[in-house]
C-alpha cells in the first residue's frame, strides 16, 4: 500500500511539473491556428488586456529626462490626455487571438493594428522556437522567457526578452501576462 501511495504521489508531481509545458505547446498550436475555442481556455484575456494596457500607458506617462524642449513637454501632456483613445484600440487588438498571434510572433506593438498582416511574421519561425527559459516562479506561477536573435529584424535584442507569465487558475494554467521590452518599442 505504501509503495502505491508513493508511486501515485510521484506520478501526480510529474503531471504537475509537466502540465505548464504542455500548456505552452498547446498555446503555440492554438496561436498559430488562431483557434479561438482553445485560446479561450488557455488565455485569461481580461488579465492580458489589463497588463498590456498598463504597460502601454506607462510608455505615455514617462517623461524623457534628457529633453528640455517645451514642445516635447506639450506633446507628452497631450499624449497623456489622449492616451486612452490611442491605447484602448491597440490593447483590444492584441487581446484577441489574431492580435496575440501577431504580438507573440513579432514582438511588435503597432500604432495602427490594422497594419498587422499575415506576411509580417514568418509562419515557421515563431515565439515557441525562441524559448530560452521556462520554469516555475512559484507553485502557481510559471514564466517563459523568449529571446529573439539580435540579428532578427525589428530591432529585437537578446538583452531585452519577451516574458510570458502563466498562472494556475481553476486547476488549469493560463497565460495572464505578456511583458514586452517596451523601452525598445518606444524608440
Amino acid at each position: 500500500m505504501g509503495r502505491y501511495l508513493i508511486g501515485a504521489g510521484v506520478a501526480l508531481l510529474l503531471a504537475y511539473i509537466g502540465y505548464p509545458y504542455l500548456t505552452i505547446w498547446q498555446l503555440n498550436q492554438a496561436v498559430n491556428a488562431k483557434d479561438e475555442a482553445v485560446l479561450e481556455d488557455l488565455v485569461d484575456w481580461e488579465s492580458l488586456e489589463y497588463g498590456l494596457g498598463q504597460d502601454l500607458e506607462g510608455l505615455f506617462e514617462q517623461p524623457d529626462p534628457a529633453s528640455n524642449d517645451p514642445m516635447d513637454e506639450l506633446a507628452e501632456s497631450l499624449l497623456g490626455i489622449f492616451s486612452d483613445f490611442i491605447i484602448d484600440p491597440i490593447v483590444a487588438f492584441y487581446a484577441s487571438p489574431e492580435g496575440l498571434a501577431y504580438l507573440l510572433n513579432t514582438q511588435v506593438i503597432l500604432d495602427d493594428p490594422g497594419e498587422a498582416l499575415e506576411e509580417d511574421f514568418p509562419a515557421e519561425d515563431t515565439w515557441y522556437d525562441h524559448i530560452a527559459f521556462a520554469f516555475f516562479q512559484s507553485p502557481v506561477e510559471f514564466q517563459v522567457t523568449v529571446r529573439y536573435p539580435e540579428t532578427r529584424d525589428k530591432g529585437r535584442s537578446e538583452d531585452e526578452p519577451m516574458v510570458l507569465v502563466f498562472r494556475l487558475q481553476n486547476f488549469k494554467w493560463q497565460l495572464t501576462r505578456v511583458h514586452l521590452p517596451l523601452e525598445r518599442i518606444a524608440d
